[in-house]
C-alpha cells in the first residue's frame, strides 16, 4: 500500500494557499475574513460567538477578524435584542461586493487548477477535502 507522503500535501497546500491568497487580494480581502464572509452570507446575521464556532476558531480570533471588517466597512453591527452584552453582524453592501469579487476572483483560480488535472484527481481531492474538512 502506497503511503500518503504527509510533507508533500503540505507543500502543495501552501501554495495552493498563496494562490488563494493572490486571488483575494484583488477584493482587498485575506483568507479568514473570506471565510468569515462565506459562513456570514450563509448565516445571514451572527454573533462573535457564533462566528467562532461556525469557523472552528477561537472567540478572540473571530473577535479580531470581524474588528477588521467594521473598521472597513464590510460588516454593520446590530443590537442584539436577547442579549445587551452582545451583538450581532451582518454583510453590508460593501460587503457584499467584495465577497462577490472575491469568489469571482477565486473562480477563476478553481477552473484553472480544474482544467491542470484530470477529473477522476478532482474527484479524489474532492472527496478527501470532504474528509478532512471539520464539520
Amino acid at each position: 500500500m502506497e503511503q500518503l507522503d504527509v510533507v508533500e500535501l503540505m507543500r502543495a497546500l501552501q501554495t495552493l494557499e498563496r494562490n488563494a491568497s493572490v486571488a483575494l487580494m484583488y477584493a482587498g480581502l485575506r483568507m479568514p475574513q473570506f471565510r468569515l464572509l462565506v459562513a456570514l452570507a450563509e448565516m445571514g446575521q451572527a454573533t462573535v460567538t457564533q462566528m467562532s464556532e461556525r469557523l472552528h476558531v477561537t472567540r478572540a480570533t473571530a473577535s479580531v477578524t470581524i474588528n477588521e471588517l467594521i473598521r472597513s466597512g464590510i460588516v454593520a453591527v446590530l443590537e442584539n435584542p436577547s442579549d445587551r452584552r452582545s451583538f450581532h453582524i451582518r454583510l453590508t453592501e460593501n460587503g457584499a461586493n467584495k465577497l462577490h469579487v472575491a469568489r469571482s476572483d477565486l473562480s477563476v483560480l478553481q477552473e484553472k487548477l480544474s482544467r491542470r488535472l484530470p477529473p477522476t484527481t478532482v474527484a479524489v481531492l474532492n472527496e478527501f477535502s470532504a474528509t478532512l474538512a471539520v464539520k
